[in-house]
């Protein structure tokens, strides 16, 4: 099952998510902004132990990180 994250306002952007006593880090891409509107930087994802580490971080709780609707 993929799942797509989103950065609302950010063209790139790395995250690193605390992981016990290591950090991942997360490559947010992709985003543009144009005059026709704005696309957010986006992080896909297959993997369920990532998909944990983002949804449980304080990044995705605080709402800076959404996940998109597939």
């Amino acid at each position: 099952m993929k799942r797509t994250y989103a950065v609302a306002g950010m063209m790139e952007w790395n995250v690193l998510i605390p992981a016990g006593r290591s950090t991942v880090r997360v490559h947010f891409s992709g985003g543009t902004v144009t005059g026709y509107g704005v696309s957010p930087a986006t992080y896909t994802t297959e993997n369920p132990a990532v998909m944990h580490l983002i949804e449980a971080s304080f990044w995705y709780r605080s709402g800076k990180i959404k996940r998109l609707e597939q």
